[in-house]
């Protein structure tokens, strides 16, 4: 078996609970002298009225200034770079390879929504109208990669891994937490309370990526009492590819997976002490693993897609 995953897992939790928020600031202020609202006073309570959005895509749209401009001009002169030196995620056979969930064009895309329409008033800073001002802006991108490199391209993961080992196992209860938290339980402060997401005991939800060395664990999931009582462990030495067994066996939880399964026989806590997975739907997700039920992707939702259905404006991310 490879040798096991850090227990500092990277993909599994950021070392702090927002590390990109440096790297996003306040739109500067308008050449008319009119000093935009703060990020805090947008977020700090409900909105009553809301500008129109945008008649077009962000992602679009070429870049409206200069600065963006240049910007642009240097990424795409080395986007295959980018993509074949840059994004690159290590395979189980140590070999690096180009990742294949982050690439430059969803890059380019997620950089163009940050600094043509924001999120509440923040945007992803480009640089300065000076000469070699856009310099900064590259800079900025280079810290963001950086550390989106330490947290998941570099093991090709969108969804939280279950790294977290309890006397040698892994809880499917991982879901829930790991490192001792309880995700769903982390709560906004009082002026964000608004934007928080509610826990949904019945919600059912399977991560889309997880680890894939020898027997890794399958990707985390989460879902009522009343369909999984309790959980049990991922058995990481199961044998699952057994074609000449009667009846034949065959390893179809994940694909690629060569190794391990489900044990279910009996309750198995995780390092909180869950036996369970109802409510644990908030595992660290995107390119910075995000968690809990009110962290930057809670805020996300607000202001791209709940806000937008509840006050009756266009959106360019509707709410079902």
């Amino acid at each position: 078996m490879p040798t096991p995953r850090p227990s500092l897992n990277p993909a599994a939790m950021p070392t702090t609970q927002s590390p990109t928020q440096p790297l996003i600031t306040s739109k500067p202020t308008p050449p008319g002298g009119t000093t935009a609202p703060s990020p805090t006073q947008l977020l700090s309570a409900k909105p009553t009225t809301l500008p129109s959005p945008r008649t077009s895509s962000p992602i679009d749209s070429p870049p409206a200034n200069s600065v963006a401009a240049a910007v642009e001009a240097v990424l795409e002169a080395n986007k295959d770079d980018i993509d074949n030196k840059i994004l690159l995620s290590q395979e189980p056979s140590m070999q690096w390879v180009p990742s294949t969930i982050y690439r430059y064009k969803d890059l380019l895309d997620g950089l163009r929504v940050m600094y043509n329409n924001g999120v509440a008033n923040k945007y992803f800073f480009l640089g300065e109208d000076t000469p070699n001002g856009h310099l900064y802006g590259l800079v900025n991108i280079a810290a963001f990669l950086a550390q989106s490199m330490k947290e998941t391209i570099q093991y090709n993961a969108c969804d939280e891994n279950s790294w977290d080992r309890i006397n040698g196992k892994y809880p499917l209860s991982n879901s829930c937490g790991q490192l001792g938290q309880s995700y769903q339980d982390y709560k906004c402060s009082e002026s964000d309370s608004y934007m928080e997401c509610e826990v949904n005991k019945d919600m059912e939800i399977t991560a889309t990526t997880n680890a894939k060395w020898y027997g890794a664990p399958a990707p985390l999931f989460c879902g009522p009492k009343t369909k999984y009582p309790f959980t049990g462990i991922w058995d990481y030495i199961k044998e699952c590819n057994k074609p000449w067994a009667m009846p034949p066996e065959f390893c179809t939880v994940y694909p690629g997976q060569k190794a391990g399964g489900f044990d279910n026989s009996s309750p198995f806590p995780n390092s909180a002490g869950r036996t369970d997975v109802e409510g644990c739907c908030f595992w660290g997700r995107g390119v910075i693993q995000t968690t809990v039920s009110c962290c930057f992707v809670a805020h996300l939702s607000w202001m791209f897609c709940y806000s937008a259905h509840i006050h009756s404006y266009r959106s360019f991310y509707p709410a079902p």
